[in-house]
């Protein structure tokens, strides 16, 4: 974790050359998202009567329609020498002040900016092709006869892999094969090597983050950054937490850990690290505060390569505390049922003691607390006669909130759901779990309690609809 890179250059070239063609490689960086601009705007026609610019293109196309990748097309000459931040393509004497090798056909200059987790991200390609070089545009074998020219469409295909960051593949049938050959379409080697970088596959375990405390740990069995990020070799371990805001929040969050050189990063949904812990202090704990917008995102618990601190291991157990302040109810994690069956609902949840003016999910024990949740039924449930659900999690304890407004214990009646409240069930229930509780009124300095809230249909009783992440509240002096 926390390898930190200058700016760098990348080289990838075709060339011909008669040598045997390598499963997909990749090189090391991606683009932070699946999508670029390319400025695409080159002089010239084929002897077969098709422009450079059609053939070219053509391959970018291919990429988009095969791949997760998509190449936005932009309609103007840019110099690919620039160093203007933009992606381009052209015919050149040379690239960018350097001879081509007599066999090279075309070249990809990639930049790159450090990233915090993983590999560096590739910031800028272009594709400078050997003017020199006679190019035509033809489908099949490379040599035939009657056609004068290399075919330019395969070499566009091959340069554009080059620039999403696919690196030449020797030992399976690949257009990204180190020399030009036969093959003028994107192989299936070729599309999985895309889809290893873009296809937004999460290759990791990944847990609802539930605001409170988390207990976990690192170790030799978890996910390693190099697993989650294709391309890098940060071989740490990494423990990943989603979570989904619908309002702007601060986001406080404390790693502990007795062994374990903690590292806490943010990273948004396309797993760009957007907020990290510089490791400062000289601790093995972590702890991080970071100001979000609505959005999703994860929580990524790590440690390094190698210990920072001469005291801190690589691996062992750790303690999260996360304390979410907003403006509103934020959602709950993914819905889910208890045969498993999908549901489309929403839920959401806050606890505030200012009276909705703010939420968050820890206080005093002096604290006013109101306690809230709202469910977005499932449309295809909506106006069924059904029941709502509220349970508190204390520890192993389970508690169900009754019709009466007490909580009762669900041990008391094993496999028995108890309901909060029967009815007919509208678009959007808004559940009122207690208002104005002081916990020190009832003799309670410290605790944690997990929320839950469900709903059902009558005609299914013992289906419950629900969501993952509980709502934590924490009570703490």
């Amino acid at each position: 974790m926390l390898r930190i890179y200058k700016l760098c250059l990348s080289l990838a070239a075709l060339i011909l050359l008669s040598e045997q063609v390598s499963a997909f490689e990749i090189d090391g960086g991606k683009w932070p998202t699946g999508e670029i601009e390319f400025f695409v705007d080159m002089d010239g026609t084929a002897a077969s009567g098709i422009t450079w610019n059609t053939a070219f293109i053509a391959a970018m196309n291919d990429w988009n329609k095969e791949t997760s990748f998509n190449f936005i097309l932009r309609e103007a000459n840019r110099d690919p020498c620039a160093n203007d931040g933009l992606n381009s393509v052209d015919f050149g004497d040379d690239f960018c002040g350097t001879e081509f090798g007599d066999s090279t056909l075309a070249v990809t200059v990639r930049r790159f900016n450090a990233s915090i987790l993983g590999a560096p991200a590739i910031s800028e390609a272009n594709i400078i092709v050997d003017q020199n070089k006679e190019f035509n545009v033809y489908d099949g074998n490379l040599v035939q006869f009657g056609i004068q020219g290399l075919d330019f469409r395969r070499v566009a295909l091959h340069e554009l892999g080059h620039a999403i960051g696919l690196d030449h593949e020797s030992e399976n049938l690949a257009i990204m094969a180190p020399t030009i050959g036969n093959l003028d379409r994107l192989q299936t080697d070729d599309i999985a090597g895309a889809e290893a970088l873009y296809d937004g596959v999460i290759n990791c375990a990944v847990s609802e983050l539930a605001f409170g405390s988390i207990n976990n740990a690192l170790d030799a069995n978890d996910c390693t950054v190099s697993e989650l990020l294709p391309g890098s070799n940060d071989t740490s371990p990494i423990d990943l937490y989603r979570f989904a805001l619908t309002n702007a929040a601060t986001l406080s969050l404390d790693m502990t850990s007795m062994t374990l050189d903690s590292v806490l990063l943010i990273a948004d949904e396309n797993l760009q690290v957007i907020g990290f812990d510089n490791k400062s202090g000289n601790e093995c704990d972590s702890s991080l505060t970071q100001f979000l917008q609505p959005g999703s995102y994860f929580l990524l618990a790590n440690t390094f390569d190698t210990p920072v601190q001469d005291e801190c291991g690589n691996s062992g157990d750790y303690k999260i505390n996360a304390v979410l302040s907003s403006g509103g109810l934020n959602p709950l994690g993914s819905s889910a049922s208890l045969t498993g069956a999908s549901v489309n609902a929403t839920f959401s949840g806050g606890i505030t003691s200012n009276n909705g003016a703010s939420f968050t999910n820890q206080f005093s024990p002096s604290a006013s607390l109101d306690i809230t949740a709202q469910i977005d039924i499932d449309p295809q449930h909506v106006g069924q006669a059904g029941f709502l659900v509220i349970a508190a999690v204390v520890d192993e304890q389970i508690l169900f909130l009754n019709e009466q407004g007490q909580f009762v214990d669900s041990a008391a009646n094993p496999g028995v759901i108890t309901r909060a409240s029967n009815k007919i069930l509208t678009a959007v229930e808004e559940l009122t779990v207690v208002e104005n509780l002081v916990p020190e009124s009832l003799g309670i300095t410290e605790i944690v309690v997990g929320f839950f809230f469900g709903y059902g249909l009558n005609s299914s009783p013992a289906q419950l609809y629900y969501h993952q992440a509980p709502l934590n509240l924490i009570i703490a002096p």
